[in-house]
């Protein structure tokens, strides 16, 4: 998860900018699954918590767990304690560990895992050892939500822009341009431009590798450390929970 801070350093602005629609539509599927976790034991692990958007959808349904945040990035965590300070009683409840999900001490017991936009950035390794680590630590019934990109297997994607935001007087773009690197990785370039009157404020052009996987890939992984997949229908983004028998 190294890379992550690296890029949050360079696009970390852009975040919630680019996020905020996103969240929106992703929000009420999540939390309709959260809710179902109401009778099962142990905290809330958020891995990769960026700013806290899954931080706070998780607390608004489940009011009276603990929630543990796990990121990585300097950048991403000055958001998301500012998210944490100013949200209801969160910093009673949430507590942010600085370290990569490799190195952190975890909850002895838990019944969710957020595992939401960052599972491309481990290698393959450190993924195994993921579900090694985390597989003793699930209470029966609990569940992983993860996600992928749309993408499991490298190809070329031609610059495409992706969004166009207006924030005052200024607008945010953010264009995306996939090259493959290898027969695993794609290699994604982010430009991010603040503009006013046509001028350019502010560019910043960020480099990141992507471990290719689909939603079955990740099922095969998880299912020998006890894990049953269920793949999600109704998410813009390719979804599943893996739940723990």
């Amino acid at each position: 998860m190294e890379t992550m801070k690296e890029m949050y350093a360079e696009a970390g602005e852009f975040y919630d900018v680019v996020s905020d629609n996103e969240w929106k539509v992703r929000r009420k599927a999540f939390q309709e699954i959260l809710m179902t976790l109401t009778d099962v034991d142990g905290a809330i692990l958020d891995i990769g918590s960026g700013t806290g958007h899954g931080v706070v959808a998780a607390a608004e349904v489940l009011p009276d767990v603990d929630i543990f945040a796990v990121e990585p990035s300097p950048t991403m965590r000055t958001a998301l304690l500012s998210r944490i300070m100013q949200t209801g009683n969160l910093r009673q409840r949430v507590t942010v560990i600085p370290s990569t999900f490799e190195t952190a001490e975890i909850p002895e017991r838990l019944r969710a895992v957020l595992f939401l936009g960052c599972i491309g950035f481990m290698d393959d390794k450190a993924r195994h050892n993921f579900w090694e680590k985390l597989a003793p630590h699930m209470t029966p019934g609990g569940i992983v939500l993860f996600d992928v990109m749309m993408i499991n297997k490298p190809k070329p994607y031609p610059k495409m822009h992706l969004a166009e935001i207006p924030v005052g007087h200024n607008i945010y773009h953010v264009w995306l341009e996939g090259i493959p690197d290898g027969d695993l990785y794609e290699k994604w370039v982010a430009t991010y431009q603040i503009i006013r009157d046509n001028k350019i404020l502010v560019e910043k052009v960020v480099e990141f590798p992507w471990r290719t996987l689909g939603l079955d890939d990740v099922a095969r992984e998880a299912v020998p450390h006890g894990f049953v997949f269920e793949p999600l229908t109704e998410t813009l983004i390719p979804s599943g929970i893996l739940r723990k028998k």
